[in-house]
Order: structure tokens, then sequence, then C-alpha cells
């Protein structure tokens, strides 16, 4: 009798419980990146994601919004903030279970000196306010550059060109009339 009442009790626990959950047999929805590099550093302030989705006919959201999708092959903008960003990647089609993915790229919003050596500080004075940087002029030369007058070139620069520097940094032109 004990025997019995313990096949019942166990049969009852079972039953309460439930089944085991069988693994799903939907394919997934295949998705694959293409475009940005993972871990990548761009300067833009908006960035193309481009990828390939099986179904053709998927569904693909990048950063939460509907990517445009043709023949499986998707592309989307997205405006990236500045330092590190993470741009997540959903697919889904009906009958299959989603694939997510995600992407991370480092907007970096620092502004290269331009070339500036041999130019008119008037015209180098130009160019660093189009690219969002300040002047400072530094005047070289000897007295007699002072007193002959003439256009002032910029001889070189602090720091030198090519530096990348913060958005409305100082660049310190030193000019002269012959450098």
């Amino acid at each position: 009798m004990r025997f019995l009442a313990l096949i019942l009790a166990a049969g009852f626990v079972l039953s309460a419980c439930g089944e085991a959950p069988r693994p799903t047999a939907e394919p997934r929805v295949k998705l694959e990146l293409a475009l940005p590099d993972d871990g990548g550093t761009v300067r833009e302030d908006r960035i193309e994601v481009r990828g390939t989705v099986t179904p053709g006919d998927a569904a693909v959201q990048v950063a939460g919004s509907e990517a445009k999708v043709d023949a499986g092959e998707f592309h989307a903008e997205v405006r990236l903030e500045v330092g590190g960003n993470v741009i997540d990647v959903t697919a889904s089609a009906p009958g299959r279970r989603p694939a997510t993915d995600a992407v991370r790229v480092e907007r970096d919003d620092r502004v290269q000196i331009p070339i500036l050596v041999g130019q008119e500080v008037g015209e180098a004075t130009a160019l660093l306010a189009r690219s969002g940087l300040e002047a400072q002029e530094e005047r070289g030369g000897s007295w007699i550059d002072r007193v002959l007058g003439g256009p002032a070139a910029v001889c070189t620069t602090e720091p030198p060109e090519g530096t990348l520097v913060q958005p409305r940094s100082t660049v310190t032109l030193l000019t002269g009339r012959d450098c």
C-alpha cells in the first residue's frame, strides 16, 4: 500500500509541474552585419549600417527604427552620439525565431588642424574658423620685417598641422614675412 501511495504521489507531482518545455522547432532568422566594423572609430555624426538577412523578406530594425530591406539586403542610417555607441539590430519573420546582433562604434568629434603653412594669416584664420577652431597669431621675424610691412604668412602652427584637437580649440599661428 505504501508503494502505491508513493507512485500516486510522484504522478501527482509530475502532473502538477507540467511537462518539460520542448525545444522550439522554428528555424532562426539568419542575420549578418557587413558595416560598420565592430569597435571602429569614426568622426562623422551619422553612420550606415548594412547587412543581409534570411529569409529575404524578414523585417529588420536598426537602433529601434525600421531598416530598408531589399531581397535580403538591409541598410539604415544611424545618428551617433559623441563617445561610445551600441547599435542594436533585430531581424524577425513569421514562423521563425528572431535574430539579434549589435555593433559598437566610437564617435570621435576631434577636429584635424588643416595645412596652413605658407598661407596668408587672413586665409589661415578663415580656414580655422570654418573648421570650428580659433586662431591666435604670434608674429615672428625681425623689427625690419615689421617696419617694412607686407603680408605675413604662416610659418608653423602650435599644435602642429594634422593634429587632432577638441572643437573650439585655439591654434597658435607663428607668422612672419619670410619664414
